[in-house]
């Protein structure tokens, strides 16, 4: 796994699966979209427990989706949610 993800990343991931906040709230067992919301917000004035955002990335990360140096792409032979 690796650092803690980025709003800007997260909604990107998300936006790569074609996902919205609550499909994603949802496939993670955060039972708040809200939750994704805030994650995805570019200064957290109400930041979330580091648990949720470890989740979503494992989450993000299950479902093929890669996070480095040079953005946020899908693994190589995954293209299905």
């Amino acid at each position: 796994m690796g650092d803690m993800l980025t709003g800007r990343q997260i909604k990107e991931a998300r936006s790569l699966l074609g996902l919205s906040p609550s499909q994603l709230a949802t496939m993670t067992g955060i039972l708040r979209p809200t939750t994704v919301k805030r994650a995805e917000a570019a200064n957290m004035k109400q930041p979330i427990a580091d648990t949720h955002m470890r989740t979503i990335r494992e989450t993000l990360e299950a479902l093929g989706v890669e996070f480095g140096p040079d953005g946020v792409r899908m693994r190589a032979g995954r293209h299905d949610v």
